[in-house]
């Protein structure tokens, strides 16, 4: 254990809250005796107020002609207050007091220790320095001139309250799923000068190493999937177009049902140094622990390269580009690298929507995809056998099924799938206005067209059913399972003027249930596209029921092939 204490000699006009601020404190265990804090700390004259909980006013007496006593102040429940401060001490040297306390029979004593200014020390860590490999809490205790605040990592959380007794910092800390052991530094301050630091390991989480399972096999064991859209993929900075991610997010996709997520992420925009193209370390560490949540869950994850700023898709159009090959073999060495040590659990994905213009752009696609391949597997370890997941251009299902893309050779067998994307159709899930060449639709489904209305959409279940079977006779009949790594009806009009709200919603349910069902019928993993529109990003709750119960009827509905 690593402690460093600091006195400031400056006094500062700060002292601990009075006890209104425990209201939210449960209160300590006590039979009729007195709860008080067995220690305390002042900064020169700068008054603080004990809180004492007692069966009746007790009555205060020290042994010290310095400190000083205010009126006692009762609050409710049985607690009082008392206002304790020091005259200066001409030494400047700390010095030390103590206070007895009586309350009918009971007594009890504090120590009181007066510094020439703000300190603050560290007591204990309880139950030690050595943290939870699996997550867990601690509590470190301390002796302060005023209430600390706390600077730690985004993996630990501070639980807020007050307690009655020892002055007290308990924190909640998630597993270290990140495969290295971690060190961190937690700062207690109460000024900029006047901090108290202690030092906390965590060895990493045992996971498992099961490699064993074949491409279509994995797929079998995928109930449901879901993206998390719109956040890692943000060029610069995650969350810019939504909120970042948190733990307790993922969590919650768990308990609805989902356990597979895929994580579109972007790496471009993460460069420490362009010359070798060097991936930011923070930002691997962030992804690693992203997909760490997820596998820490249950939960399988999909990693990709998604559309990145367009460094990679947007130029595939314009045929095979040396330059962005390199890019491709630097990058997917490091995240291989990074992330090689979660087992079958984690996929890892070449690219996102590869644009497609011609032949030549379809020949850059399985070039680049080749690369991928041979950099992952290059990595070794879990990597050999991992299974990765390859885009068709466009991820176009007509496409990736007319005869012209392949997959690339792989040094394993049965150890890839194939991608493709679903939003037909654009007049029902992404046109945001009308047209001269045509109206948004708003309603689909047979049980949900609106008589005579120019709303309803001719797209039908056979239309859907038609598209997933051609990766099922191009793909899955082969040996091949697929994913659709995005669907969903994108644009919510519920309260477009003239709407019949309840059939819309009923319309977008239906679609994601039937797009889900057809989709696992043919062999294809549905990953279901989310943006924090129908989940909470801050605490996981629902917000657009019925787009999830459409998901997660289709998934239980639907039956695999393998």
């Amino acid at each position: 254990m690593k402690f460093r204490h600091l006195l400031l000699a400056l006094a500062v006009a700060a002292g601990f809250a009075s006890c209104s601020d425990d209201k939210d404190e449960p209160a300590p265990a006590w039979g009729d005796g007195i709860t008080v804090k067995s220690e305390m700390a002042l900064a020169g004259k700068t008054p603080q107020t004990l809180n004492i909980k007692a069966p009746a006013a007790p009555t205060l007496t020290t042994d010290a002609t310095w400190l000083h006593f205010g009126d006692v102040k009762s609050l409710p429940a049985s607690i009082y207050a008392v206002e304790i401060h020091g005259d200066i001490n001409p030494s400047g040297e700390a010095r030390q007091a103590i206070v007895s306390i009586t309350s009918g029979t009971h007594k009890a004593e504090v120590k009181v220790t007066q510094h020439a200014g703000d300190a603050v020390e560290i007591l204990s860590v309880e139950p030690s320095t050595v943290l939870n490999p699996a997550g867990g809490t601690i509590t470190i205790k301390y002796l302060a001139t005023a209430e600390p605040s706390a600077t730690m990592p985004d993996w630990m959380t501070r639980v807020h309250g007050r307690a009655l007794t020892e002055g007290a910092l308990t924190i909640n800390y998630t597993a270290n799923l990140s495969g290295a052991p971690r060190e961190v530094e937690v700062t207690l301050s109460v000024t900029k000068t006047a901090t108290a630091t202690v030092t906390l390991t965590q060895a990493p989480k045992d996971l498992p190493q099961d490699m064993g399972s074949t491409a279509a096999q994995l797929a079998s064991r995928m109930y449901a999937g879901i993206n998390i859209g719109n956040t890692m993929e943000c060029p610069g900075k995650e969350g810019d177009w939504s909120m970042p991610v948190n733990e307790t997010y993922v969590a919650a996709l768990a308990a609805m049902g989902f356990n597979a997520v895929r994580i579109p992420c972007a790496w471009d925009s993460h460069v420490s140094d362009a010359a070798i193209n060097a991936i930011d370390p923070a930002w691997l560490d962030r992804v690693d622990e992203v997909v760490g949540w997820v596998i820490g869950n249950g939960m399988y994850a999909i990693v990709n390269i998604h559309w990145d700023g367009g460094w990679l898709e947007n130029t595939c159009k314009d045929g095979y580009d040396a330059s962005v090959d390199q890019k491709q073999r630097d990058y997917w060495t490091q995240i291989a690298n990074k992330l090689n040590h979660y087992d079958e659990h984690l996929l890892l994905a070449a690219m996102n929507e590869p644009n497609h213009s011609d032949d030549n752009s379809t020949d850059a696609i399985m070039a680049y995809q080749q690369t991928m391949l041979d950099a992952v597997r290059a990595t070794g370890g879990n990597n050999a056998t991992r299974v990765l997941v390859m885009q068709v251009p466009n991820t176009n299902i007509d496409l990736g099924t007319a005869g012209y893309y392949h997959l690339p050779t792989d040094v394993v067998e049965d150890r890839m799938m194939v991608e493709a994307h679903y939003y037909d159709t654009y007049q029902f899930n992404m046109m945001e206005k009308d047209e001269n060449w045509g109206k948004m639709h708003y309603y689909w489904g047979a049980e949900n067209l609106v008589a005579g209305s120019d709303r309803n959409s001719p797209h039908t279940e056979a239309d859907v059913r038609t598209q997933m079977q051609k990766m099922k006779t191009a793909y899955v009949d082969k040996g091949i399972p697929a994913i659709i790594g995005e669907y969903c009806v994108c644009v919510d009009r519920s309260n477009v003027d003239g709407v019949d709200k309840a059939k819309h919603q009923a319309s977008q349910k239906l679609w994601n249930r039937v797009v889900t069902r057809e989709a696992k019928n043919a062999g294809c993993v549905p990953f279901f596209w989310e943006v924090g529109t129908d989940i909470s990003r801050r605490d996981g709750s629902v917000i657009r029921s019925y787009q999830l119960d459409g998901v997660l009827e289709g998934a239980q509905e639907g039956v695999y092939p393998f």
